[in-house]
C-alpha cells in the first residue's frame, strides 16, 4: 500500500475542489491502478483488437475520451505482467497506456482545423505514448517533431515509433526551452506534457508521495513556466497548445497556465474542455481545464489545459522549404534511374512507389552503395534549423545485386505490400520473432525468394524462401525471448 506523506495530505486538502472528499481521494490513491491499453490505428482497428482480448476471456470497458482505448477488467482473469512480450504488442497492434494520459491528444485535435501539411511538436515525448497516439489519429499525415531531452529515453521513444509503424515523425534531442527562440512561430500545434512531480501516479508508483515536499513542487513549476513560454513562442498565430501533467498540485497546473495568460493576456485564450467527452464536467474546473483526481474516473491523476493562440503577433510564418530542391545534406533527390529500379523491384510485393516519389531521397555510403529513404521536405528544412536526432524511413538498400527492401518499409507500409507474403501460424510467428528460421512442409518456393511474413494479417518482417524453410531476416536488435501468443 502506498505511503502518502502527511505534508502532501495537508497541502492537497486545501486545494481539493468541493466535490472531491479527502477520504475518498486517499482511498482511491491506495487502490491498485486499472490496466488500460489503446489500439494502434496504424496497424489494426478497434473492433479487431477488442475481439482479440475478448476471445482470450477478458472483459473490456471503453475509455470515454479515447475511442480506441479500453480498461481491462481483471476481476475474472489477470493480465500477465510481461504483456509487452505478447505477440500483438510486438507487432504494434496495441500500446499499453494509462487511460488519463490519452486525454492530451484528444484535447489537441478537438475542434482544431488541421491538415495533412500541419506541423506538430511533442515537446517532452518519451516514451512515445502520446506521439504514437497523435500519429495514428493523423493517419501518418502531417509532420510531428517528437522531442526528448533524456538521451537514455530517446532509444525507447525510437523503438515505440518504429514498432507502431509511424513514419511522419522525427526525433529531436533538445532542451524544450530552446524551441521558442530556435523555431519561432513554426508549429501549428504543440503538446507539452511537462516534466512534473508525478503526484497522480501514486496508484502505479507507491513511492510517488513518500518524500513529497512543497519546495520540489515550486522548483519544478519554474521549469514548467519556462517550457510553456517557449511553447507559446514556437507556436504559429492561430495555433493550438495543450499543457498537461500527471500531477495534482495547483502550483504545477493552474499556476503555470496563469503564468502563460498573464504574460500574453491579449493573445492567448483558453479552449474550454468541459464538453470534450461525455462526463468531462466531472473533472472540469471553473477556468475550463480538466483536473482529474484518482477517484474521478478511477484512473491516474492528471491535468489538461488547452489554449488557442491569436493572430495579434502577425501573420503565420511560412515553412520556407523548396520542394524542388535536389540535394540536402547527405541526401539527394532520387534519380529517375534509381526510382525506376526500386519501383520495378517493389512491384514484386505489389507496392507502387509513384505516390511517394516526390519524397524519396538517396544517401550514398562510403563503400559506394546507396540507400533509399522516405523523407519529408519540411523535416529536411527543420533539420537545417535545429538538428534532428533521427528522421525519415529507410526503405531500400541499393548495391551491385540491385535493390533490397528494408524492415521498416515492411512494418510501416505492410498493408500496401499485397504480394509475396506468407501467413504464419502462432508457433511460427513466435519463432520468427525469436530470430529462428521457419521450417516448411511446402518445398515449392515462390518466383522470388524474398517474402514478407505476416501473422493475423499484420506484417512481421522479411524472410528468404529456400524451399523447405524460411531464412529469418529479422534485424538482430528486434529479436525477443519469452514471446507468448496467448494471454
Amino acid at each position: 500500500m502506498a505511503h502518502i506523506s502527511e505534508n502532501f495530505i495537508q497541502h492537497i486538502e486545501q486545494q481539493l475542489p468541493d466535490h472531491i472528499k479527502l477520504e475518498e481521494f486517499i482511498a482511491a490513491c491506495q487502490r491498485p491502478l486499472r490496466k488500460s491499453f489503446r489500439a494502434n490505428l496504424l496497424k489494426t482497428d478497434t473492433q479487431a483488437l477488442q475481439s482479440l482480448f475478448e476471445a482470450e476471456g477478458y472483459q473490456l470497458t471503453p475509455i470515454p475520451w479515447c475511442e480506441e482505448g479500453f480498461w481491462v477488467d481483471e476481476s475474472h482473469k489477470t493480465l500477465p505482467e510481461n504483456l509487452g512480450n505478447w505477440l500483438p504488442h510486438l507487432q504494434g497492434q496495441l500500446y499499453i497506456q494509462e487511460a488519463s494520459s490519452m486525454l492530451p491528444v484528444k484535447a489537441l485535435l478537438h475542434d482544431f482545423d488541421y491538415s495533412s501539411q500541419s506541423t506538430f511538436l511533442d515537446m517532452a515525448a518519451a516514451p512515445g505514448s502520446k506521439t504514437t497516439q497523435l500519429a495514428a489519429r493523423l493517419n501518418n499525415q502531417g509532420q510531428i517533431i517528437a522531442n526528448e531531452l533524456s538521451s537514455t529515453r530517446l532509444k525507447g521513444l525510437s523503438h515505440n515509433i518504429q514498432r507502431c509503424g509511424v513514419v511522419n515523425t522525427a526525433l529531436s534531442h533538445n532542451d524544450g526551452t530552446i524551441f521558442g527562440t530556435a523555431t519561432p512561430e513554426y508549429f501549428d500545434a504543440i503538446l507539452l506534457d511537462a516534466p512534473c512531480g508525478g503526484e497522480g501516479t501514486v496508484r502505479k508508483d507507491e513511492q510517488a508521495l513518500n518524500n513529497w515536499s512543497l519546495d520540489k513542487v515550486v522548483s519544478i513549476s519554474e521549469l514548467q513556466k519556462e517550457l510553456i513560454t517557449s511553447a507559446y513562442h514556437a507556436l504559429k498565430p492561430g495555433g493550438r497548445l495543450v499543457y498537461s501533467t500527471c500531477t495534482l498540485s495547483q502550483e504545477e497546473n493552474h499556476a503555470v497556465c496563469q503564468h502563460l495568460l498573464t504574460q500574453f493576456p491579449d493573445n492567448v485564450t483558453i479552449k474550454p474542455l468541459n464538453d470534450l467527452f461525455e462526463g468531462a464536467e466531472k473533472a472540469a474546473t471553473s477556468e475550463g481545464y480538466l483536473h482529474v483526481f484518482p477517484n474521478t474516473y478511477d484512473c491516474e491523476g492528471f491535468f489538461v489545459a488547452c489554449f488557442d493562440k491569436g493572430n495579434a503577433m502577425g501573420a503565420a510564418k511560412e515553412n520556407n522549404h523548396n520542394r524542388t530542391q535536389t540535394k540536402v545534406g547527405k541526401f539527394s533527390k532520387i534519380s529517375d534511374k534509381n526510382f525506376e529500379s526500386v519501383n520495378s523491384y517493389s512491384q514484386i510485393f505489389g507496392w507502387d512507389l509513384s505516390p511517394i516519389k516526390a519524397n524519396l531521397y538517396t544517401k550514398t555510403l562510403r563503400n559506394g552503395s546507396e540507400e533509399v529513404w522516405l523523407l519529408d521536405d519540411a523535416m529536411l528544412t527543420f533539420n537545417n534549423t535545429l538538428k534532428l536526432n533521427r528522421f525519415g524511413s529507410k526503405l531500400f538498400e541499393l548495391n551491385k545485386h540491385g535493390p533490397k527492401i528494408q524492415h521498416q518499409a515492411i512494418t510501416s507500409f505492410g498493408q500496401e505490400l499485397t504480394k509475396q507474403s506468407i501467413s504464419l501460424n502462432e508457433k511460427q510467428a513466435q519463432e520468427y520473432l525469436q530470430g529462428r528460421d521457419i521450417f516448411l512442409e511446402d518445398s515449392s518456393p515462390p518466383k522470388h525468394k524474398e517474402v514478407i511474413v505476416r501473422f493475423n494479417g499484420v506484417s512481421l518482417g522479411l524472410a528468404k524462401h529456400l524451399g523447405n524453410k524460411l531464412k529469418n531476416n529479422l534485424p538482430r536488435d528486434l529479436v525477443r525471448d519469452n514471446i507468448f501468443t496467448q494471454l
